[in-house]
């Protein structure tokens, strides 16, 4: 389905509708009456009042997440740390590899070479 401008129609059709009230509530246009019309953008300003409620719950679903997410990675680092500063763990063995951490005997020292460039000739 294209994406629809739900504002500018909803703009377009209460100016429209409160013409049509003002000026002729009791005729009928196109097989459509001023009632029917009202009803129609009633119906949407309520789905939009409850779609505002839900951002609002949605937002606050987010934030706890996001809340608890920095509680659990403040702990995940304890432990990481705790299992590091084990002197029966530390930080060459196997359970802190497990972990996600990188053992000191699987780490690369570090050191590069850089390639000679051949010369210019």
């Amino acid at each position: 389905m294209a994406k629809v401008n739900v504002k500018e129609i909803m703009d377009k059709s209460t100016e429209m509708n409160d013409a049509w009230f003002e000026g002729a509530q009791t005729v009928e246009f196109g097989g459509v009456t001023q009632t029917e019309m009202n009803d129609d953008i009633k119906d949407i300003e309520k789905d939009k009042a409850e779609e505002s409620e839900l951002k609002a719950k949605l937002k606050m679903v987010q934030d706890s997440i996001e809340t608890k997410a920095v509680k659990l990675n403040g702990k995940r680092i304890r432990v990481g740390n705790g299992v590091r500063s084990n002197p029966d763990y530390g930080t060459d063995s196997p359970l802190y590899g497990a972990m996600g951490f990188v053992r000191d005997s699987d780490r690369a020292s570090g050191l590069t070479r850089k390639a000679k460039k051949p010369a210019a000739r």
